[in-house]
C-alpha cells in the first residue's frame, strides 16, 4: 500500500538544552516528559490544549489550532514556504531602504522610522504565522522523522518521532494525525 499525498498533523515538541530550541531541561528529562505526554495524548480529548500547555514550539496567542502542519508527500507539488519567507524578507529590506531614504532626505526622524519599521515587521510576522498555519509543506522541507511518523499514522492516531540528531534534531515530536 502506498502512502497518501497529503496529511494534516498536530504536534507537541519536547526539546532539551542541547537542541536548536534550547529548552531548559536535559535530554533525559525531555525523554521522560515526551513518553508521558505520548501516553496522555493517546486518550486526550483536547490535543490542542496539550499543545498549548506542553509544546516547546512557539505558539501564537489565540491560535485555535496550534502546532498544526499540512504536509505534502514526496513528489507532490505545492507552494514553497521558504520562497514565501524570502519574499517577506525582501519586503522588509525594501521598507528599510525606503525609510533610510526618508531619514536621509529629512522627511522622517530615526525614532519615527524605527516605530514604522517595528509595526511593519509585526505585520510581516503575522502574515508569516497565518501562512504557516495554512500552507502545505513539502515533506522534504520538514525534519525526516516528522513525515515518517505522520504519514504512517491513521487519522486520529497519535505517535512519536524520537529524538535523533539527523531525523529529529529538535527533540521528540508527539504527533496526532488530524486528516
Amino acid at each position: 500500500m502506498s502512502e497518501i499525498n497529503r496529511i494534516e498533523i498536530q504536534h507537541i515538541l519536547v526539546s532539551f538544552d542541547d537542541t536548536p530550541v534550547q529548552a531548559q531541561r536535559t535530554k533525559d528529562e525531555a525523554k521522560v516528559i515526551a513518553s508521558n505526554l505520548l501516553e496522555q495524548a493517546k486518550t486526550a480529548e483536547d490535543f490542542a490544549a496539550m499543545v498549548l500547555e506542553h509544546s516547546d514550539d512557539p505558539v501564537r496567542e489565540g491560535d485555535p489550532s496550534p502546532g498544526v502542519y499540512r504536509l505534502l508527500n514526496t513528489g507532490i507539488e505545492g507552494e514553497d514556504f521558504g520562497a514565501f519567507v524570502t519574499a517577506l524578507n525582501a519586503e522588509a529590506e525594501a521598507k528599510q531602504k525606503e525609510l533610510t531614504t526618508k531619514i536621509e532626505d529629512g522627511e522622517m526622524t530615526v525614532a519615527d522610522a524605527e516605530k514604522v519599521m517595528q509595526v511593519f515587521i509585526e505585520d510581516l510576522r503575522a502574515r508569516g504565522d497565518a501562512k504557516q498555519a495554512t500552507i502545505e509543506h513539502p515533506r522534504a522541507a520538514m525534519v525526516p522523522a516528522f513525515g515518517d511518523v505522520g504519514f504512517a499514522l491513521e487519522v486520529g492516531d497519535v505517535g512519536m518521532a524520537d529524538y535523533d540528531a539527523e531525523k529529529s534534531p529538535f527533540g521528540w515530536h508527539i504527533i496526532k494525525r488530524l486528516a
